[in-house]
């Protein structure tokens, strides 16, 4: 059994050597029989696990280059858990102040953590110890955050206008501006890296049928990408914006694609007859 560790702390040690500067997805699997944590590389090679318990473990995120984190259950319990990708060494980190995270974790920036708490999106900062509900003015239930690379911006979904709507708000200013405006259900934006595109997951094409949309935030055009009778729920911008990653169970099950966004080509990058979703792009660090 160390052996077996050894050598998959090695390899993993070398994967995120030779694959940081390409770029490396975290998502969540239950191949093995129950949830763990997992990181391939950008095209689907390199599938491995991080994690290998009894327990279950998701909503993986990065906290930089090195270190991840994720939820994990045990019997009623739910913890936030740190994980070294160096040496694989596991280590508790607290709940925010405000919630007990149960669903999604907290997002990570330079100074900054954002987190969903009973129907606001709330942002950290590290610097001053100050919690701030950025979402508390404009009433609804705002949830599925997501940052922009340079972590100037957040992107969240709001059903305070009556229907889900994206919305994207700006660190700095603390103002607020809507991106979607349709009668469709728009949820779980992503922002390019150049700021120019809006990924999201709408039924703007076809009422009741979830598919992955792209929004020019220039000239207002929108393309279905997905263009499936399944669900698409989730889209991530690849750090360079060349690429997008998201979620979809056309397959008969959740398994996870790429999109090349000049050749349009279309890549399916797990391959089991279990779930697979919720990928997770190192961008900012």
């Amino acid at each position: 059994m160390r052996k077996q560790y050894t050598f998959l702390l090695i390899s993993i040690s070398l994967f995120i050597s030779c694959a940081k500067d390409k770029g490396n997805i975290l998502f969540s699997s239950n191949r093995n029989g129950n949830s763990d944590i997992y990181i391939m590389d950008f095209d689907g090679k390199n599938q491995m696990p991080l994690t290998q318990t009894a327990f279950e473990e998701w909503s993986p995120t990065w906290i930089n280059k090195n270190e991840i984190s994720f939820l994990r259950q045990n019997n009623d319990s739910i913890f936030r858990v740190k994980l070294n990708l160096k040496t694989m060494k596991e280590s508790r980190l607290k709940h925010p102040t405000n919630c007990l995270l149960d669903d999604k974790n907290v997002l990570y920036s330079d100074g900054l953590e954002i987190y969903t708490c009973e129907g606001d999106i709330f942002l950290y900062r590290l610097t001053t110890n100050e919690t701030l509900n950025i979402t508390h003015e404009i009433g609804g239930s705002a949830n599925y955050p997501s940052l922009s690379n340079d972590g100037k911006y957040v992107i969240f979904t709001s059903n305070h206008l009556g229907k889900n709507q994206i919305f994207e708000y700006e660190v700095d200013s603390k103002s607020i501006r809507q991106l979607t405006n349709s009668n469709s259900n728009n949820e779980r934006g992503d922002l390019s890296s150049n700021k120019k595109l809006l990924a999201y997951s709408s039924d703007y094409f076809e009422k009741g049928n979830q598919e992955i949309v792209i929004k020019n935030l220039e000239n207002g055009e929108l393309k279905n990408i997905s263009k499936s009778s399944g669900m698409e729920l989730i889209a991530r911008f690849s750090k360079d914006g060349k690429n997008l990653y998201f979620g979809t169970n056309k397959d008969g099950n959740w398994e996870i694609y790429s999109y090349d966004l000049e050749t349009e080509n279309k890549i399916r990058l797990t391959h089991n007859n279990k779930f697979d979703g919720d990928p997770r792009i190192l961008k900012n660090k």
